[in-house]
Formats: structure tokens, C-alpha cells, sequence
């Protein structure tokens, strides 16, 4: 990330750069002069010299026009230079820019200029404009800090007459002034169906970029792309560059309008909770920008909202690789001494983004039991072996097997013994096979089921300990450097990464237990070089912790005054909640004694725990809380059973204040939320294309040549053929992304009114609701919300594997080309089949049938 002024090659920012220092230097100067020549000639050391005491007529009439020449002079270039020095600071704070309403060349009388008039769209302009934002990284996954950087100003009084026009010209004079300026011209686009705008931006008072021409499909998209696209061109020459961290190594360059373009949209739609659209975005940043460390970051945090643990380890690791050549110790243990001799200067804009990367890739891997669970399980035989998912998970392990082998000489010391090289190699090769045969637990024998749990505890286990080195690791080195930076003060305290490390020990305690008797080894430090005291949760070596030894352990920390260090000290509290095995639920090793808190210790941790959550509230401005709601209320494993205890729910109803109670969250509330957001997806495809094909049966025109019944049927195929992807690989990302974007194209075809929302949010109604859409009148009711949820997600992966199988079938037996109406039909049936809201009590099996009859000829 280094500085674009530095390099060759690049090219310059389009504006040119604020010279705002020499303007002020040159006001200053005629100031100067023309006080000089005002006041000095009539002082008194002025008057005692010769020419002054025995002035001749002649001397006297050439210092009166020379004395009032020069006073004029240099007080009219005192108050130009004033003027300019304030349009050059205005443009180097680029936060005011005047827009003028857009012209409009679209033809008399146009349906869309009826629709969208001139002003309309320059009102839409300026609030997408005023909704850029800048945005700063953050430690916990979930949308930063932001903040609006651009304002619009209005030419308030120009239309004025008489003498109040002046005196509003007058008082403008004193506010500051508006550096640029946008003139937009509205176009019909160049093909039917589109639309273009034209935009100029002019820096005050000559200076103009080049023109912007955008065209798109609707004008929403195209406003939203004109808005990045100014501010794209804005930001290089101005202060936020050196504020703005994320953005620093483009000071003087050119931003591409694409990359500030797909960044901004990329946080628009994690808002609106639409995560894959997200993605997608964040990833065509990257491809502009390769070197943004984090965008990276935010790629990885978005990773882990999703449960994709194994991809946010390896791009958490991707960003450390970067950020760390420079810093020798510690490029030479995670990449190779190849790297340690760079410069150090070169990743001086990267420390933060180093401390994050290295501080959530141990929070991730203290996740041992979620790495474990996504490395070779599956639930669903759909796709196997060869799908989207399967491929790419395959793809990641090879990777981390091959990245992991710096800890081959680390000596993982789960026991008060050491461990000779030879068998920390073993243990390394055998945690981490990378090329292993995924299990289908729907189909697992009694034999490999017994082997997955062994193997699982034992990663979750080795995962665990290297959490706890890299924890200790890092507060050595952060220490060290003592807050040698100032902005990584305001992302993580050390007294955040002291409570982190309590954390992993609690972790790896509940890792190491002994399946049988329940014993729990003492701790023992990873990092050699540690100098910090472990803390001990379990003082009898049994598990669970012991509330007041947890209550004693958070407390030696110190007071929290900051969001991370109550947050990390109420998952302290939480995992001690958890049960010891995958994904804080039973162990199921054979005769695991499973214990846990119950009674009056669990609530008296649960309480310790929402003391926290109520702290970090109030710490927190309130504005923030929205930007961690979704992390804090489903998709942090940690509170995973804090969520189901009703103090929880206390304090979501008094921190949130939502609009109906707030209901008692089961531990797999998040998996609900994935598999109703792939349901919904299904059925809005279908129910786009039964819209197609019933517009065409219905269409009372000449019927379509041949050529456009191929089209037709083309898309059709491929409409199948995205559906059997993704209900093979439902738990891939870009596949779900790929459906959407062929559901758009679609919709937009044949004027589909339905839209692809987001994940849904917990809602307990519609978890009942929704198991009764597809169960039927057999759904069991009054049944725990952790059971309706193990219920309904193995109903939903079952639906998906039949659509696998009734797709294949259907490709064997075409239908008829021109039975439109037929067709309408099959794709409504799919669409009722995957609509579990659903109200006329029939199954999602009987709902099946009837797709299944209309499919065969």
C-alpha cells in the first residue's frame, strides 16, 4: 500500500492538486505590503528622514500616487489571493460540491420523462451523493464506523431581485465556499431500454474533469453509479486520503470509478442483509484494487457472518502475508526469511489491518469445532461428489495444510508434557489431511461416524492451541512496540487482547476435556517467549468453569471502557455456557459425560455475561448498535447459548427495543436463516419464470418464430441447470450469486414484480409456521425451538436433494415446445413446492407430487 506519489507509472488524480498553504502565504504577503505602505510612512522613524522633512513638490506628488497605488494594489490582491486560498482549502476538505439541475434532452412527450423528470432525478442524485460514506475498519465482523464526507450546497438567493439579492451575495461572501461543481445532462441510453447521464465536474474556477458518461438499465443503478463515480474523482487530492486508511494508498492517483462503485455497494447490501450480492462486490473491489488490505479484511469478516470459517482463515491469512513483509520477526516465521529484508516503510499504512487480520485469525481458529465441522462434513448427499461447494472446500484445505506447516515445530502441549518433533509431525499430517473423503452424515456407518468424532475433537483440540499461541504471540509483539500507532489504539486495547486470552484458554479447556471423567488439563503457556500469567477457570480440573473463578479472571483485567473489551469479556462468560462438543452442543464420543453449567451457576454466568452486553450497549454511541446487531444476535458462535436464556432476551427487548417481544433463540438460529434464504430463493426463481412462460400462453399475438422458441428454451434449461446447482451446492456463496444474477436478467425480460430479499431475521412465528409448511398436519407442536430448527433444516436439505434428483429426471423428459401454459404450470408447482408459508395445509411431500405428475409427459 504504498503511496501513489512514490511510483511511477500511475496515473494522476484528473483534478489538480489544492495548493491552499501558498495562497495563504501570498495573502499574507500583499496583506503585509499594503499595511506596510498605509502605516509605516507615518510613524515617527519614518518622518525623521531627510527626504521626508524637506520634501520637494515633486517628491511629494510621486509618494502620494506610489503610497495610494500600492496600498490599492496590494489590497485588491490581499482579497484574491483570500478568495483563492479558500477555494483551494475548501477543495483539499472536498466535503461541499454544488449541483445544478440536471438538463433534459430526452424527446417531447416521452413515457419516461413523464415518469422521471429532470428534477426528480437531481433530487435522487444529491441523496445518493450525501449517502457516500467512508468507512473504518473494525475488529469485530459486521459494518464499521462510518461517516459522510460529501455535502451538498445550494446557490440560495441567486433568484432574488432587488436589493435582497445583494445582501444574500454578501453573506455568502463570509460562508465557505463550494470548490466544485456537477452539470448533468439526461439522455435517452443507446440501445432501447436504457438510459444515460451525462455528468461534468468542475473544480472552481477552471478546472474540469473529464466528462462522465453512465448507462444503465433502470436510473436508480445509474444515479447510484454516477454519485461513486464523483465521488470516486473527489477523494484523491483531498484531506481523506489521509484520514481514511482504507484509501490511502490512492493519494494523487486516479480511483477507478468501478472500484469506489463496487465498495459502496458492497456495504449497501449488508445492510440490507443481501450477503452473497455482497460479496460479489467486495470481490470486484479486489480485482481493482489487489493490494487493499481491507477491503480484504471486511471480505474476511463478511466470511464468518456467512459460517464459511474455512475461506475467512484463509483470507485472514492471505492478509497477514501481506501486511507482514516489513516486519521482519515476523515475516520470517509466517511466510519465510525470503521476506523479511522489505522495507519497513512500505506497510506503514497496513498496521492496523495487520493487528485485525492477526487478532481475528486467532478468534477464528479458537472456533475449532465450526473449522472442524465445515472441513469434511457434509448433511446433504446432493451434488456429491463434484459440487460448487466440495470443490472449493477441497481447494481450501490443500491450502491451509500448506500454510499451517509453520507450526510443525511448534510443540502443542495439551498435556504437562512435551511432545518429541516426530509426533508433532504425525499430529500435523493427521489433523490436517488435506486430501480426505467428505462425510455424509445422513449415510455414515455407526463405525465412521465414531472415527469423524474422534478426529473432530482432536482438531478441535490442535485448533485450539495454536488460538492460544497466536493470541499470546500477539500480545508479546503488540506490547512491545508500545501503541506505536496511533489509530490501532482506537481498534484494540491490550487490555481487549488480555481478556481474548482468557477467552482461548476457556476454549481450549473445553477442547481438552477428557469424553469420560471429564477432566480438564491445566493450562499451560503455547508461545514460548510468553510472559503473561494464564488464567485458570478451572481450579478443581474439572469442567465446567467455576463461576466465581470466571467472575475473579475477568476482573483482574481491569475496567472496560471500550465496546471490544466488554464484548470479549462477556464471551467469556458464554463459552462457558457452551457444551464440549461441535458447535457448543453434546459430545457424541463414545460415553462422553457431556457436563455443563445448569441450575442456579448457569444463571448466575448468564447474568455475568448480559452485564457485559448492557456495558457494551451503553459504551457504545447509539448508532453503532444497529452495525453489530446482526453479529451479536445470531451469528457470533460464542453466544450461542447465551441466545436461549431469558436474561438474553431482556436485553435485546431493552438495548433494541423491538416492535414485538423478543423471542428465546435456539443454538442453530443462523443455520434457519441460511436455509429459509435458499428456500426463498428457489421459489422466487420458479415463480419468475412461471410468470414468463404464463405471459407468453397468454399473449394473443402471432406466435413466436423458431429462433425465439430456442431462446425460450435455452433459458429454460439454464434455469434448471442453475436450480440443480444450487440446490447441490446451496452452502456455496458464488453459486447462489450466479442464480440471482440469472433471477435479474429474467425478471427484468418479462417485468416479474417479485425481488430477491435478504437473510431472513429469527422469528419464531415463522420457524413454527414454516415447519408446518412442510411437514403438513403431521408437524409435531409445543416442541423446543432447538428441535423445530434440527426438524426443519433436515426437511429443507432433504426437499433439495429431491430437487437434485427430479431435475435429472426432468432433462430425460422434455416437454413439448409450445405448450407455454404447461409449462407455467410446472414452474408454479415448483414455486408451491419450496413456499413453506404456505397456508392450504398440505406437505411440501404432497406438494412435490403434484410437480413431480405435471413433469412427467
Amino acid at each position: 500500500m504504498v503511496h501513489a506519489r512514490r511510483l511511477g507509472g500511475f496515473d494522476q488524480a484528473e483534478l489538480p492538486a489544492a495548493h491552499r498553504i501558498r495562497w495563504w502565504l501570498a495573502a499574507v504577503a500583499a496583506g503585509l505590503v499594503a499595511a506596510g505602505f498605509a502605516v509605516v510612512p507615518y510613524l515617527p522613524f519614518f518622518q525623521a528622514w531627510t527626504f521626508v522633512r524637506d520634501p520637494k513638490v515633486a517628491t511629494v506628488i510621486t509618494w502620494t500616487v506610489l503610497q495610494t497605488s500600492v496600498v490599492l494594489v496590494s489590497a485588491v490582491l490581499t482579497l484574491y489571493f483570500v478568495g483563492k486560498a479558500r477555494l483551494e482549502a475548501a477543495a483539499y476538505r472536498a466535503n461541499q460540491i454544488d449541483i445544478r439541475v440536471f438538463v433534459d434532452e430526452r424527446p417531447e412527450g416521452s413515457h419516461d420523462r413523464e415518469i422521471d423528470s429532470a428534477v426528480e432525478l437531481t433530487a435522487t442524485f444529491k441523496r445518493f451523493l450525501n449517502d457516500s460514506r467512508l468507512y473504518t475498519p473494525t475488529p469485530v465482523p459486521g459494518a464499521g464506523s462510518s461517516y459522510d464526507f460529501l455535502q451538498i450546497v445550494e446557490h440560495a438567493g441567486d433568484s432574488a431581485d432587488g436589493w435582497w439579492k445583494a445582501v444574500t451575495k454578501l453573506i455568502r461572501l463570509a460562508q465557505p465556499p463550494a470548490a466544485f461543481t456537477v452539470t448533468g445532462t439526461v439522455r435517452p441510453g443507446n440501445t432501447p431500454g436504457r438510459h444515460q447521464l451525462i455528468l461534468e465536474l468542475v473544480r472552481v474556477p477552471r478546472f474540469a474533469a473529464s466528462p462522465l458518461v453512465i448507462e444503465d438499465a433502470n436510473w436508480p443503478r445509474v444515479l447510484h453509479r454516477a454519485a461513486n463515480s464523483v465521488a470516486a474523482l473527489v477523494i484523491p487530492r483531498s484531506a481523506y486520503v489521509r484520514t481514511n486508511i482504507h484509501w490511502a494508498a490512492w493519494r494523487d492517483a486516479k480511483i477507478p470509478c468501478e472500484l469506489f462503485d463496487a465498495y459502496q455497494r458492497a456495504n449497501h447490501f449488508i445492510a440490507y442483509r443481501r450477503y452473497d450480492e455482497a460479496l460479489a462486490e467486495y470481490y470486484r473491489a479486489i480485482s481493482l484494487d489487489p493490494a487493499n488490505v481491507y477491503i480484504r479484511l471486511e471480505i474476511a469478516a463478511l466470511q464468518e457472518q456467512l459460517d464459511l470459517h474455512l475461506d475467512a482463515l484463509a483470507t485472514y491469512d492471505d492478509v497477514i502475508t501481506v501486511c507482514s513483509r516489513g516486519h521482519p520477526r515476523l515475516a520470517r516465521w509466517w511466510i519465510g526469511p525470503d521476506f523479511a529484508r522489505q522495507p519497513r516503510h512500505a506497510g506503514r499504512d497496513r498496521d492496523v489491518a495487520l493487528l485485525i487480520a492477526r487478532y481475528r485469525h486467532a478468534l477464528v481458529l479458537g472456533h475449532g469445532d465450526s473449522v472442524a465441522g465445515s472441513w469434511w462434513v457434509r448433511r446433504t448427499t446432493a451434488g456429491t461428489p463434484g459440487d460448487a461447494r466440495a470443490q472449493r472446500r477441497a481447494e481450501l484445505r490443500a491450502a491451509i495444510e500448506l500454510r499451517f506447516r509453520r507450526y510443525i515445530d511448534l510443540d502443542v502441549r495439551t498435556r504437562p508434557y512435551a511432545i518429541p518433533r516426530e509426533k508433532r509431525l504425525e499430529l500435523h499430517r493427521r489433523v490436517l489431511r488435506a486430501p480426505v473423503e467428505e462425510l455424509l452424515v445422513s449415510a455414515a456407518t455407526p463405525a465412521q461416524l465414531a472415527e469423524y468424532n474422534q478426529r473432530a475433537a482432536e482438531m478441535r483440540s490442535y485448533f485450539c492451541a495454536l488460538s492460544q499461541y497466536e493470541i499470546e504471540r500477539l500480545i508479546e509483539d503488540y506490547r512491545r512496540f508500545g501503541r506505536r500507532w496511533r489509530r490501532s489504539w482506537q481498534q484494540l486495547t491490550n487490555r481487549a487482547l488480555d481478556l481474548s486470552l482468557v477467552w482461548s484458554v476457556v476454549r481450549r479447556a473445553m477442547a481438552d476435556v477428557e469424553p469420560v471423567t471429564g477432566a480438564v488439563p491445566e493450562p499451560q503457556p503455547a508461545y514460548p517467549g510468553s510472559r503473561v500469567r494464564l488464567a485458570d477457570v478451572c481450579p478443581d480440573r474439572r469442567w465446567p468453569p467455576d463461576p466465581r473463578a470466571l467472575d475473579d479472571t475477568v476482573e483482574a483485567a481491569g475496567p472496560r471502557r471500550s465496546w471490544e473489551e466488554c464484548y470479549n469479556a462477556a464471551s467469556v462468560y458464554a463459552v462457558a455456557m457452551l457444551e464440549v462438543g461441535p458447535h457448543g452442543e453434546r459430545d457424541l464420543r463414545d460415553r462422553a459425560r457431556n457436563p455443563r453449567l445448569l441450575g442456579e451457576s448457569r444463571d448466575e454466568v448468564a447474568r455475568r455475561a448480559v452485564r457485559e452486553l448492557y456495558h457494551a450497549a451503553t459504551i457504545s454511541h447509539s448508532g453503532r448498535l444497529p452495525e453489530r446487531r446482526s453479529w451479536v444476535m445470531g451469528e457470533d458462535p460464542d453466544l450461542a447459548a447465551l441466545r436461549g436464556h431469558e436474561l438474553f432476551r431482556v436485553f435485546e427487548m431493552v438495548t433494541f427495543s423491538p416492535d414485538r417481544a423478543a423471542p428465546l433463540r435456539p443454538q442453530r438460529a443462523h443455520v434457519w436463516e441460511q436455509v429459509g434464504y435458499v428456500r426463498r430463493l428457489v421459489a422466487e426463481i420458479a415463480g419468475c419464470r412461471a410468470h414468463f412462460w404464463r405471459g407468453r400462453a397468454l399473449d394473443e399475438g402471432p406466435r413466436p418464430d423458431g429462433r425465439t422458441l430456442d431462446r425460450w428454451r435455452a433459458a429454460d434449461r439454464d434455469a434448471w441447470r442453475k436450480l440443480a446447482n444450487l440446490a447441490a451446492g446451496k452452502q456455496d456463496w458464488y453459486t447462489r450469486y450466479q442464480a440471482i444474477c440469472a433471477f435479474r436478467e429474467w425478471a427484468a425480460e418479462c417485468g416479474y414484480p417479485g425481488s430477491i430479499s435478504g437473510f431472513p431475521r429469527y422469528c419464531e412465528e415463522s420457524l413454527h409456521a414454516q415447519l408446518r409448511g412442510a411437514a403438513g398436519p403431521r408437524a409435531k407442536t409445543g416442541l423446543d425451538a432447538n428441535i423445530v430448527v434440527r426438524e426443519y433444516v433436515r426437511l429443507c436439505d432433504r426437499r433439495l436433494d429431491h430437487l437434485v434428483a427430479d431435475v435429472a429426471e426432468l432433462e430425460q423428459t422434455p416437454m413439448a415446445a409450445d405448450d407455454f401454459m404447461a409449462r407455467a404450470q410446472l414452474w408454479a408447482a415448483l414455486c408451491s413446492w419450496f413456499d413453506d408459508d404456505i397456508a392450504d395445509g398440505s406437505s411440501a411431500e404432497e406438494r412435490r407430487e403434484r410437480f413431480r405428475k405435471l413433469a412427467r409427459p
